[in-house]
């Protein structure tokens, strides 16, 4: 490829999720009828890897470097490679662990951005219910199709919360239940869907209001920041170090500590997700190209 403009790319990224996504698709199948996976731990019974991870991230790979060698990407399984001025996050399975369990909610996450932090374009695919959701030039696609997602709820007691805490493999501090029960208690619903990324895109596309969660790695939270930013919603981003949100989310992706994501609209001032700890005095924003 010689072109790099947003749109070669975010192509280049989708097709490079839907020929892994076919991979992970088959895989699944076949584990319903009794294949094995290839399951290890990877720090605990609750972080794991699959063959499938290392497979489809180097199907990934190979797929971005053939078409943009000027490309230097990071990805879970097996960090940095390549160098260039394109950077890309790769998440080859966002969900391993639904993946593994044969729960159907997992995904593809690729993200592109410049080397001076300026996002290029975001896509995640969920292979098994073929939903396609893509950004590039601050525009926003499902399966193709440019969307202006509709904001359902405006404030906690009407809205759906998506958030992955709290986290499995360790026992929550008694001040981490406290908080998760503030949120059970103010929000509609709590979910706990067991992907990052996915829960971005939901939020992105309007399918829930609000998503929070902590921890997050870059190749989690790369492409879906993108998606809710280009649909209006809003970002904010936290480092452990500080109180107030950072003021470019993707040019600290590595140090972010906490992010909050809302539908366009929403009253985040006033929700309990941000009682006793957070300001708002300085916003943060995406620059989408």
């Amino acid at each position: 490829m010689t072109m790099t403009s947003a749109a070669d790319i975010a192509r280049l990224a989708e097709h490079a999720a839907r020929q892994a996504g076919m991979v992970i698709r088959e895989a699944f199948l076949a584990a319903a009828a009794g294949e094995a996976l290839g399951v290890e731990e990877k720090h605990g019974h609750a972080d794991i890897v699959t063959v499938l991870d290392r497979q489809s991230e180097r199907l990934i790979r190979d797929i971005i470097h053939a078409q943009l060698p000027q490309s230097r990407i990071l990805g879970e399984e097996s960090g940095w490679d390549g160098t260039g001025d394109i950077i890309w996050y790769v998440d080859p399975i966002d969900g391993t662990s639904n993946f593994a369990s044969g729960l159907p909610f997992f995904c593809v996450s690729i993200a592109a951005v410049r080397a001076d932090n300026t996002p290029i374009a975001g896509i995640i695919y969920d292979p098994m219910a073929d939903e396609m959701f893509s950004t590039h030039g601050g525009k926003l696609w499902l399966n193709g199709a440019a969307i202006r997602p509709a904001s359902r709820a405006h404030r906690d007691q009407d809205a759906e919360l998506l958030t992955n805490l709290p986290r499995e493999g360790k026992r929550p501090s008694p001040g981490e239940m406290e908080r998760f029960g503030t949120l059970v208690t103010h929000f509609r619903a709590v979910r706990r869907l067991g992907s990052a990324a996915l829960q971005l895109a939901y939020v992105a596309v309007g399918r829930a209001a609000v998503n929070y969660d902590e921890n997050c790695h870059p190749w989690d939270i790369a492409a879906g920041l993108q998606l809710v930013a280009a649909s209006g919603g809003r970002v904010l981003c936290w480092r452990p170090d500080r109180d107030l949100p950072v003021a470019d989310p993707m040019a600290e992706l590595a140090e972010l500590d906490r992010i909050l994501v809302t539908t366009p609209g929403y009253d985040v001032e006033n929700s309990v997700v941000l009682s006793g700890w957070a300001s708002l005095s300085q916003g943060a924003a995406l620059g989408l190209n």
